[in-house]
């Protein structure tokens, strides 16, 4: 069973030099959303991008050129969190629209290359989803 306010991602896509998310709220109703990426390993970095309303769903579509350049450390980890200008703190954002815990295991996602940053959305032990972004080594 998951929190009864959560923030799902149904969709995770790579589209044309971005991540493409579809979320879908649960416990709450929103008409707009913003995605907060907050870098947990790479300093104080953080961005807001707009989710478009879809469908009774919210996209959106982020950037890897933004996510590869706006930190500066060897490796970081975008925590995702979806504020839907409600009351409350932004939710954080997760995989769990089956209801199934342990995500973690089966969530997968093909990695992608920009600004030489390799750049790959996972779900985490805690089932939320984040983007992991490491520097590659050249050659």
């Amino acid at each position: 069973m998951h929190p009864e306010r959560t923030a799902e991602v149904v969709e995770v896509r790579p589209r044309r030099g971005g991540i493409v998310l579809r979320l879908s709220l649960v416990g709450i109703g929103a008409g707009q959303a913003t995605l907060v990426l907050q870098a947990r390993d790479g300093g104080q970095a953080q961005m807001g991008l707009p989710a478009d309303n879809y469908g009774g769903r919210f996209q959106v579509r982020i950037p890897l050129d933004a996510l590869a350049t706006a930190c500066t450390a060897w490796d970081w980890i975008w925590d995702l969190h979806l504020n839907a200008g409600t009351e409350g703190e932004p939710l954080q954002v997760g995989r769990y629209p089956d209801g199934i815990s342990g995500e973690k295991d089966v969530f997968r996602c093909p990695a992608q290359h920009a600004a030489g940053v390799r750049v790959q959305p996972h779900c985490t032990v805690s089932d939320n989803v984040s983007i992991a972004c490491a520097r590659e080594e050249k050659r």
